[in-house]
């Protein structure tokens, strides 16, 4: 083979390599990923479609409530909103529906960080589930986690970053009177909830 038809093979072949991976790496159906720390998963979207309404109040302070997003309000962002609109102390709240869009995490304690996981589709709500406590800085904090449906029935989830309702979620919430507290774990660089050791 001569020098210049080598080289040119070297050079094809490199190219269609190239092209493989790239499209491997832009696969559709596979996420994509980016490490977020702790404190850089607060919510940032909007819910201005988001209602809710007061169901029942116990003799004890606790209340039942439903809170409906409509298509296009960010989930967290609604969650969010409720408590800090409500006051909310304690809570804790389950949701079915639809979202687009959504990124979940995974906490890697070696790093101190979430593996944040983000997909651009349709999918179903299958379980969503959290509660809320008072964080370092007196304000509601919101912790969910939800699992979600693919169009071929496989389940996808994890930690809830974000996601959009479309067309709507369905959630109930329970709040507290009693509040819980949320403090700064040194260890994981995470908000977590603490309870004073019981007395014998």
């Amino acid at each position: 083979m001569k020098p210049q038809n080598f080289l040119t093979g070297i050079a094809h072949a490199t190219l269609v390599t190239t092209s493989m991976t790239a499209a491997t790496h832009a696969e559709p159906g596979q996420p994509e990923i980016r490490w977020l720390k702790p404190a850089e998963t607060t919510p940032h979207g909007q819910a201005p479609g988001a209602r809710d309404r007061l169901l029942t109040t116990l003799p004890d302070g606790t209340q039942a409530y439903v809170l409906i997003l409509q298509t296009g309000d960010e989930v967290v962002t609604a969650l969010q909103d409720f408590a800090h609109r409500h006051h909310v102390v304690s809570a804790h709240f389950s949701a079915i529906g639809a979202v687009r869009d959504p990124e979940v995490g995974w906490f890697d304690p070696t790093r101190k960080q979430y593996k944040a996981m983000s997909l651009a589709e349709q999918m179903e709500v299958l379980s969503l589930t959290g509660d809320i406590a008072l964080g370092a800085n007196g304000q509601p904090v919101v912790h969910a986690h939800i699992t979600l449906g693919r169009s071929d029935g496989q389940a996808w989830g994890g930690h809830l970053l974000r996601a959009t309702a479309s067309p709507t979620l369905e959630l109930f919430m329970t709040t507290y009177p009693e509040p819980l507290y949320k403090t700064l774990d040194p260890a994981t660089g995470l908000q977590l909830i603490g309870l004073p050791p019981v007395s014998s």
